[in-house]
């Protein structure tokens, strides 16, 4: 059974937050999303929205509306310094016609957020939410920076990224470590070298990971990612930008005419990482979605995904049962799918993203047979569309 109205607080515009408010708001719950950001002004790289994120947008009658905004992605392909294929993973593969949607965080935000709006959602901009309390009978109440109370509420959403200040104050066990390395990353219109629809990698070493994601949004454009310790930044930004050229062409030399874009080091965005780990990720009227739940390593591309899942996942839950119950439920309904692609990531990360120079060796050897494997490659497919729950299952594409 439904429940009654409740008055729902979000923190945190990032991809949950708006996304479990335009569910929430549609199903007649008092929304209001509080954000720290004085407007919107949303930045980020180029990421892949897998097929279960794009069938999330489909249950939010949004998804026919991103198409426009998206370079529809068939394969991925990653391949040695050497020229060796490490995996060539082909989405049609696992069903006809599934693809993933190589876009930007900008246009998928002002999708989500303008249907938050039409859906009641109040915005609430240049809030930082940084502390919580709660009323004798557990309600949560919200203080934020400027000396502001907010509440209470019925049920406090966290949703504030992998740097959670609220996380913490939930009253869960939690482990959140930063990765040592991030990536450094560019924008620039795509050129011929690079295919519309391939998401194209190059590795050297486990220290050197290359990547061009096609990202569309009406203009053909092209996301660069080129791995970094977080360490050497610094350095980076005091080392001649043509040294920097001249090691990404050493990976990848049909990159020239692209890296021709590039005439500063301010051009380039640095992204760092997280890991985040939750034993469930609800309390006493609150649930974390997204990175605040679950952050990971972005090697198998999932964090978007993973929240969007999220958002509706808690949404069907608090349809269904009274709070309490719908919170656990939420956490249950969660459990194999965010625990399959925690593992596979920690897994994975270090055979492209360390300073173990002998997994790399490891690497070269053995993804090409596992990619010669039907099965084994399906399975890779799976993964990378989003859709594995565990070591033999997996969900089924929605779109």
């Amino acid at each position: 059974m439904p429940l009654a109205p409740l008055r729902i607080a979000i923190v945190g515009s990032g991809t949950a937050g708006p996304a479990a408010g335009i569910f929430l708001a549609r199903a007649g719950h008092e929304v209001t999303l509080f954000e720290r950001a004085e407007e919107n002004r949303a930045v980020g790289a180029g990421f892949l929205l897998q097929p279960t994120g794009l069938g999330v947008l489909a249950q939010l009658d949004l998804r026919d509306a991103l198409l426009p905004e998206i370079a529809h992605i068939r394969r991925l392909h990653c391949r040695t310094h050497g020229g060796r294929t490490l995996l060539d993973l082909h989405y049609d593969e696992l069903q006809p016609g599934l693809f993933g949607a190589g876009t930007h965080r900008p246009a998928l935000l002002g999708l989500l957020l303008g249907a938050a709006e039409r859906a009641g959602v109040a915005l609430r901009w240049g809030t930082p939410v940084d502390r919580l309390v709660r009323e004798a009978d557990g309600r949560p109440r919200l203080l934020d920076a400027h000396g502001h109370q907010h509440g209470p509420f019925d049920l406090l959403l966290v949703c504030d990224g992998a740097n959670s200040c609220l996380r913490a104050q939930c009253g869960l066990p939690q482990r959140a470590t930063r990765y040592p390395w991030g990536a450094l990353w560019f924008i620039g219109e795509r050129t011929p070298e690079f295919a519309p629809d391939v998401l194209w990698q190059c590795v050297g070493t486990t220290r050197e990971l290359n990547g061009y994601l096609p990202t569309g949004t009406r203009r053909d454009l092209l996301s660069l990612f080129w791995s970094v310790r977080m360490d050497e930044i610094d350095r980076w930004r005091a080392t001649p930008l043509a040294d920097w050229k001249r090691a990404v062409l050493r990976l990848t030399p049909r990159a020239e005419s692209f890296l021709a874009q590039i005439e500063s080091h301010t051009q380039l965005a640095v992204a760092a990482y997280a890991d985040v780990v939750l034993p469930r990720w609800h309390g006493q009227r609150i649930a974390l979605l997204g990175d605040a739940a679950h952050a990971l390593s972005p090697q198998l591309g999932q964090g978007v995904n993973l929240a969007l899942l999220d958002a509706a996942t808690l949404a069907a839950a608090l349809q269904e049962d009274p709070l309490e119950v719908a919170l656990a439920r939420y956490s249950e309904r969660r459990r194999a799918h965010l625990r399959f692609y925690q593992f596979a990531t920690r897994w994975t990360t270090p055979f492209f993203q360390s300073d173990w120079l002998p997994l790399g060796w490891l690497r070269d050897f053995g993804f090409p047979i596992a990619n010669a494997i039907p099965w084994s490659r399906r399975e890779m497919v799976a993964t990378m569309a989003g859709l594995k729950t565990g070591p033999f299952r997996r969900l089924e594409p929605s779109v």
